[in-house]
């Protein structure tokens, strides 16, 4: 190599290295959570594991999440609880209320309500939005704390209206179970299309069972199937089952008997999902059975069009 171009060369990684250590936490942060979007784990581990060593309350909770999930290490339950006890001993929220959850569920740590609660309730105070509904849903059962369903649903209350989308989800449960509070489906539809709003999968299933239903809103099918559609796309097991049902409605025209071809075609494919996916034996059978009366009746084209459907990634849409 001639001694210019070497010269060039070492001038560029001297530059890059003050650059890098010029870096802010905000912005490491930022290119881990990005590099964790492009699941490049590798990037954000080497990331995370810098700034928790120079002592990053947040590195050190995004690390203890990175081994809680198995994303880029060995998935240890224990270790990432540790993390999160680095987390919590530097005052991050997100690293309290994680510790919270550890001792809560027993995994990672014994379990132990009593500390939960203190961690949840420290969460809180260090600005963790979901906390407050993590230990109102302790009091909900009276776990490590009195029960008490009406400052349950205050705590929650408080993580919604901070932005929580599970707690936006509980305490629309709340609303529409009324524990805690007089019984509102009014309410509990805006909390969950608040929560549903931000892909919180529970809160669609449940938003489009009243939709269906009319119970608190306008009954309105295609508008619970297009709540139903989100929870399938977050994940939640039970909303295939449902969206099976909603296309079978319209897969045969009464006055002919005749199979529409697009509806059947869906059917076809969200009930075979359901089969798949969903975690109640009773209702897998049941799309079972559905799926068999459809393939019954359809002509052979639609299976293969719902297999080729199956085989793309992603949803179809409505």
């Amino acid at each position: 190599m001639k001694k210019t171009t070497r010269a060039v060369l070492y001038g560029l990684i001297a530059i890059a290295s003050a650059a890098r250590a010029a870096e802010t936490e905000s912005d490491a942060l930022a290119r881990a959570h990005a590099a964790n979007q492009a699941r490049d784990f590798a990037t954000s581990l080497a990331i995370y594991q810098e700034w928790s060593q120079r002592g990053s309350g947040r590195a050190s909770a995004e690390l203890g999440g990175l081994y809680w999930s198995g994303s880029g290490v060995a998935q240890d339950h224990q270790r990432g609880c540790d993390f999160f006890s680095q987390a919590e001993q530097k005052s991050d929220p997100m690293g309290t209320e994680l510790l919270g959850d550890c001792y809560f569920h027993g995994d990672g740590r014994t379990q132990d309500y009593k500390q939960s609660a203190a961690l949840y309730s420290r969460a809180s105070e260090r600005g963790a939005p979901q906390a407050d509904c993590a230990l109102g849903n302790q009091y909900l059962s009276g776990l490590g704390v009195p029960k008490d369903p009406v400052k349950a649903f205050s705590l929650c209350q408080k993580s919604a209206e901070r932005g929580a989308a599970d707690a936006q989800t509980d305490l629309g449960q709340m609303y529409l179970q009324g524990i805690g509070v007089e019984r509102s489906p009014e309410q509990a539809a805006q909390w969950f299309k608040k929560a549903m709003d931000q892909g919180q999968s529970n809160a669609a299933l449940l938003l489009g069972l009243m939709r269906w239903n009319g119970d608190g809103v306008e009954r309105n099918h295609d508008l619970a199937a297009s709540a139903w559609l989100v929870a399938a796309q977050r994940g939640n097991t039970s909303a295939p089952a449902l969206l099976a049902k909603y296309y079978f409605a319209g897969s045969v025209v009464p006055e002919t008997k005749q199979v529409r071809v697009e509806p059947t075609t869906k059917s076809i494919y969200w009930a075979t999902m359901a089969t798949r996916v969903d975690a109640d034996p009773a209702a897998r059978q049941q799309s079972q059975k559905l799926l068999d009366m459809l393939l019954n009746v359809a002509p052979a084209s639609l299976k293969e069009q719902a297999d080729a459907m199956l085989d793309r990634p992603g949803t179809p849409p409505l």
